[in-house]
């Protein structure tokens, strides 16, 4: 993952995912949280039937989508603009892996997860936006926030036993 990839992701997922406004009047707030609750629906209805479609197996894993939705609109932009400062989100990162461990994602849940998301962002976006630049740099930073995830809650991935994860808490 380079500094230019994360930008790209940055500078594109404004077109799904409203920014965060710079002022803070009740009146730009509340027109900020309805745009962004319209994108999150407007993302969640074209994602959520592509992960089902491809692998249905995953449609108990997600107990109230719209709420769900919610969350990872607020959540996958804040990842994508603090990739160049891991220092900063590293703990949430995982976290992040260990809760979705605890609600039964198991490492083969990612893959289709990820397959899902791109397809939905390259939907979204449209080609032109989504060209294969751009589908790299989305490809590398998923990868590390995934990887990072994946470290956290399966840590007999990496070949390292209870017991030594234990000794290192």
């Amino acid at each position: 993952m380079t500094n230019e990839q994360v930008e790209i992701v940055k500078r594109t997922i404004v077109r799904i995912f409203p920014p965060r406004p710079e002022g803070s009047s009740e009146m730009i707030i509340q027109r900020y949280e309805k745009a962004k609750t319209d994108a999150a629906k407007a993302f969640g209805a074209v994602f959520f039937p592509r992960l089902f479609e491809t692998a249905p197996e995953m449609k108990e894993l997600f107990k109230d989508p719209d709420k769900t939705v919610l969350k990872f609109a607020e959540t996958l932009p804040m990842l994508f603009r603090s990739m160049n400062r891991l220092h900063d989100t590293l703990n949430t990162m995982q976290e992040l892996g260990v809760t979705h461990w605890k609600a039964g994602v198991k490492l083969e849940h990612y893959q289709p997860f990820l397959s899902a998301l791109l397809w939905t962002f390259r939907t979204m976006m449209g080609d032109e936006i989504f060209n294969e630049d751009v589908a790299k740099a989305y490809v590398a930073v998923l990868s590390r926030i995934c990887g990072i995830m994946c470290n956290a809650a399966y840590p007999e991935a990496r070949g390292i036993s209870d017991a030594e994860t234990s000794q290192a808490s």
